[in-house]
């Protein structure tokens, strides 16, 4: 079973719409930032503060050697993929900090993945990077 915590974005956030998904797709993203100490919680702190909003990003999922964190529920949109990566898929965040173990966090991916794609009824060609 994957351990996932909850640490949703506030409602009142301006990068967290509230517009109903209906997810047909999961798009997985890499941090891009390897930075010591990069990991989930750092991330989830970031896209709960001042400059995800100002930048109107958000994410369902991140993913790092050791935790796996949701920000958003699965049937409400995030600003990850472009208009339509957002209007159709969950976005996760696979974590690249340089202290991480990133073979455990892409294994920890695929549970979650996996675990998205029966929840969801989501095909394994509707599973895509971006």
């Amino acid at each position: 079973m994957v351990a996932i915590t909850e640490d949703f974005i506030p409602i009142s956030n301006t990068n967290r719409p509230g517009t109903v998904l209906a997810p047909t797709h999961v798009t997985v993203h890499e941090t891009a930032n390897t930075d010591v100490g990069a990991d989930a919680a750092m991330h989830a702190d970031y896209v709960k503060g001042q400059d995800a909003q100002d930048r109107q990003v958000s994410w369902h999922y991140t993913v790092d050697d050791e935790t796996i964190i949701q920000h958003l529920p699965n049937d409400e949109i995030g600003w990850h993929a472009g208009s339509e990566g957002n209007d159709q898929s969950v976005g996760i965040e696979l974590c690249v900090n340089q202290n991480g173990n990133f073979a455990q966090t892409r294994a920890q991916a695929v549970e979650l993945i996996q675990m998205l794609m029966s929840d969801l009824n989501v095909s394994l060609e509707n599973v895509v990077t971006h």
